[in-house]
């Protein structure tokens, strides 16, 4: 998808659901991460919780939104790239191009804390390579 394409409705409409929303936050301070840690992330942002405190159960029904719904459509859309071998997420050329809208919508929103590392760990694999440089 072309620069251009990603229209001020897409952008609003990526914004639209709160697990769209918040992997975009996550995308805002990190450059990758995996599904399992995102989820879990998402997980205790919605239960307003500690990481350590997020359940199992918690966790999976992150998981398969994000797998069957949100990690789709944001790929789609050029925002992420997504390795279903090994569950890695990382952000793909057009999230520059709604990287305001969704940094001005974290910004209205209560504080929700942001953690995790562009310099993360993955389980089962070195990040996805990308033509992108790092975000310092």
């Amino acid at each position: 998808m072309e620069s251009a394409d990603l229209s001020l409705d897409a952008a609003y409409g990526l914004l639209s659901e709160s697990r769209r929303r918040y992997v975009l936050y996550y995308f805002l301070d990190n450059d990758h991460a995996n599904i399992e840690r995102l989820a879990i992330q998402i997980a205790a942002w919605e239960s307003n919780t500690r990481i350590d405190d997020v359940t199992e159960e918690q966790t999976q029904r992150v998981t398969t939104s994000l797998l069957h719904s949100h990690i789709p459509e944001l790929a789609d859309n050029g925002i992420v790239e997504y390795d279903g071998r090994t569950g890695d997420v990382i952000v793909d050329d057009e999230f520059d191009e709604i990287r305001e809208t969704a940094a001005q919508a974290r910004a209205t929103e209560d504080d929700i804390p942001i953690t995790g590392s562009s310099r993360e760990s993955f389980l089962y694999s070195e990040p996805l390579p990308s033509s992108k440089t790092e975000h310092q």
